[in-house]
């Protein structure tokens, strides 16, 4: 099953990396390649870590779905014994 909002958000999430990222383009003429080196792997930590908790709630979603999908139908199951069983007249 896609998750159509996990999509959404992992590519807001890129969005802003590359964002970030292109901002430090604009200093590598005046800032020392260390220091932007440092920033890089910086941004990239971050950005992983944003992805990671997207994932983590992404697993949370997925199970209390499964488990709303198994509790109807067993209730779907329920209601067609019901209709099922004759009626004592």
């Amino acid at each position: 099953m896609i998750n159509y909002n996990k999509n959404k958000l992992i590519n807001q999430t890129l969005d802003k990396y590359y964002d970030t990222f292109g901002h430090t383009l604009d200093t590598a003429d005046f800032v020392p390649e260390k220091y932007n080196k440092h920033i890089c792997k910086y941004i990239f930590k971050n950005m992983k870590k944003a992805v990671r908790k997207i994932d983590k709630e992404d697993r949370k979603y997925q199970r209390q779905f499964r488990k709303k999908l198994r509790i109807a139908k067993k209730l779907k199951k329920k209601q067609e014994k019901i209709l099922k069983k004759p009626t004592k007249n």
